[in-house]
């Protein structure tokens, strides 16, 4: 506006005769400076105050947390909440007598139930029972340590006395809606009879430890009980020799002889063996590769790298961070053979927990390292149900493995 009214002064200058009619033009000339120049103040200002906005804005940004920051605070704020539900009353009171109770051990004093030199016990039983909220604690741990604990039919019972499960998956009745279900005959069914066996580890925590606090102490025990057991559970899942030796029943040598074959490590010789495993009208549940780390890198992950005349990859690259085999899940076991792989639905294998986890007082001191000694047992028996279930392959050495173990000298080519 102010251009389009200085264009109309200059040329109303350029009309003007006399001088009042040239006062007038060059009085509204100085109107337009006017307006001009208050118009660039309030322009100036405005400007600063836009800066001054934009620099408090970018400082609100700059203190505002991040995605991965919020998500980290929000993890924080988890781990937080879950300690104050986890460290109860009930478990800063176990762990202030168990401390109680070791530290007595350390200074020498006799425990309740422990034997004396002479031969005497103390006035009462030393075992201390463990809260139900640190027994659930340890079996979650439990599972951080195992493979094939996770994986497993898992069922809890009290008690000591042996039981008989009915682990049939057989099909429900149809009857007409007001009739009854008639019971039939039983002797076809799945009835399985399960004990409880003890597992148990000796742990030696340092006597430094009985001044640190409740939580590192509870990390400390519950992670080495956990671990201990979960290493015993995931060979006795595999190999357990059943009652004989107080153990469960493990998977590998209850497999039918005509589910334990031989094939060389390619893929239209293992995939057929899939067709082996058997697990009645129940076709439910997940087939699930178990296998030794080593084989697995040395022998499986390479089926999937084929080229063409051409170089270029034709089949997918295995997945090292999440390992496969042709979809099928991938788990580790250490407990397995080398060049042998196991695949099965492991949902076929019952295991049960009984309750009752505890630790008490071991009778050993070990005064020249300066620790005491607890137990922590669990009891636990399990077997497979199914144990056509599952399919133990035995990898044979190729014309390829062997060519290349010739030309390396015969050493191991993987």
């Amino acid at each position: 506006g102010l251009e389009t009214r200085a264009e109309q002064v200059e040329a109303a200058l350029a009309e003007a005769q006399t001088d009042e009619e040239i006062a007038a033009v060059e009085d509204e000339v100085s109107k337009i400076e006017a307006e001009k120049e208050e118009l660039k103040q309030k322009k100036a200002n405005l400007e600063a105050e836009i800066a001054e906005l934009e620099s408090e804005l970018e400082q609100l940004n700059s203190k505002a947390p991040t995605n991965t920051n919020k998500e980290r605070n929000d993890k924080k704020m988890t781990e937080k909440r879950a300690k104050q539900e986890y460290f109860t009353r009930e478990v800063e009171d176990f762990y202030n007598e168990l401390r109680t109770r070791l530290q007595a051990r350390a200074n020498g004093q006799v425990l309740p139930g422990q034997v004396l030199p002479s031969g005497d016990a103390g006035t009462a039983g030393a075992e201390l029972i463990i809260p139900d909220i640190v027994v659930n604690r340890i079996r979650e741990r439990i599972g951080d340590y195992t493979t094939l604990y996770p994986l497993v039919d898992k069922i809890t019972a009290g008690g000591r006395v042996k039981l008989i499960l009915d682990v049939d998956t057989g099909e429900a009745t149809w009857v007409e809606q007001r009739a009854a279900i008639t019971e039939e005959d039983d002797s076809h069914l799945t009835a399985v009879e399960f004990d409880g066996f003890k597992v148990g580890r000796i742990v030696y925590i340092d006597n430094s430890l009985l001044e640190d606090s409740i939580i590192n102490l509870d990390d400390y025990l519950t992670k080495r009980i956990a671990r201990s057991i979960a290493k015993a559970l995931d060979k006795a899942i595999l190999w357990g020799g059943g009652p004989i030796i107080k153990q469960p029943v493990g998977i590998i040598p209850q497999i039918p002889n005509t589910n334990q074959v031989s094939a060389p490590a390619e893929y239209e010789a293992l995939i057929p063996l899939l067709g082996l495993i058997d697990t009645g009208e129940d076709a439910s549940g997940e087939i699930v590769c178990v296998v030794h780390r080593q084989t697995y890198y040395s022998k499986l992950a390479n089926l999937t790298l084929h080229v063409d005349a051409a170089g270029k990859d034709v089949v997918m690259l295995p997945n090292l961070a999440q390992p496969n085999f042709l979809g099928l899940r991938v788990v580790f076991n250490n407990y397995m053979p080398n060049d042998k792989v196991l695949f099965g639905v492991f949902d076929k294998y019952t295991l049960v927990e009984r309750e009752g986890t505890r630790i008490d007082m071991s009778g050993h001191y070990k005064f020249r390292e300066d620790q005491t000694a607890i137990r922590g047992i669990g009891r636990y028996d399990g077997k497979p149900v199914i144990p056509e279930a599952f399919v133990l392959v035995t990898l044979e050495e190729t014309a390829e493995d062997d060519g290349s173990e010739a030309e390396g000298g015969g050493g191991n080519s993987h």
